[in-house]
Formats: C-alpha cells, structure tokens, sequence
C-alpha cells in the first residue's frame, strides 16, 4: 500500500499531462552545429560540434545529433542525439520547464516518444527521477524509468510539490 501511494503520489508530482506545450512538435526544428553531413539517398544529416535543435520550446544540445526521415517523409524524423550529456528542455502548457540529460536520446516525431539512455535524469521543480532508461510517451502521457544492472531508480521529490498537491 505504501509503494501504491509512493508511485501516486509521484504521478502527481511530475504531471506528465502538463509536460510539453501543445503546439512544439507543430513547429519547424532548427538545428546549428559545427559541421553537417548530408547523406540524400539515406535520409540522414549528421550534425556534429556544438550541436542545438530547437523546435518550439524544445531545446536539445549535444555533441552529435543524427537526424533520419525514413522514406524521405517530413513529419517521420527520428532524432538521435549523443552527448556527455546531451541535454534536453522543454516549457510546459503551465510556463514551467522541465529538463532532462542522457549520452543518448531518441526522439521520434510521428510517435512524439523520447527515449533517454545511459545516466538519464529528468527533473521538474526540484523533482527529479534518475534511471539507466527513461522513456516518455508524449502522446500517452507515459513515463516509464528502468535501472541498470546494479542499479536502481531513484526518485526525488521535493516537499514544496508534495504540499502543492494535496491543496
């Protein structure tokens, strides 16, 4: 019972319904780098150095960012980004952030999924999940953490958003 209350609780205090703002994967992405390969018969560019994407309040910064459109079709994009870390934030409906960091992440536009791997953290307000895998289902307002071998999810969450939650 406790763990049910623990994981409920939880829920409440990182509100995936309110993560990302509406309208971002409708927006064009942006990408500046160090350098860019373009592969067109493969679909890929490849920006490596210093590398931003933005698209709308979506911000990722890594050391390479892949991005691949399967059969050339806009809208399909599957973005790959590396980093030590690569960094991830993004502004939710209500005006607050929330920003994540991985060595790699996966985001896939036609399913809005992103998948954070390898020392992954996200954090809301002080609140902050830690895990080997995080992946988020925009579209399902899904958020699933899993350890590593030897390792265990950690959760932190901080008292100011416990007592905003039982106003």
């Amino acid at each position: 019972m406790k763990r049910y209350k623990l994981t409920t609780l939880l829920c409440l205090c990182l509100s995936t319904a309110s993560w990302a703002l509406s309208n971002d994967t409708e927006q064009p992405i942006y990408i500046d780098s160090d350098n860019q390969e373009l592969d067109i018969q493969k679909n890929i560019v490849t920006f490596t150095g210093n590398v931003i994407l933005r698209q709308g309040s979506i911000d990722i910064r890594a050391d390479k960012v892949v991005v691949t459109r399967p059969g050339g079709e806009e809208g399909k994009e599957t973005i790959d980004a590396y980093g030590n870390p690569a960094t991830f934030h993004q502004v939710m409906d209500d005006g607050k952030p929330i920003d994540g960091e991985a060595k790699k992440m996966r985001y896939e536009t036609a399913t809005e999924f992103l998948k954070m791997t390898e020392d992954a953290v996200l954090i809301q307000e002080g609140s902050e999940i830690k895990g080997n895998v995080i992946s988020y289902r925009i579209d399902q307002q899904k958020l699933v953490a899993e350890s590593g071998k030897k390792q265990r999810v950690t959760t932190i969450l901080q008292p100011n958003q416990l007592n905003n939650d039982k106003k």
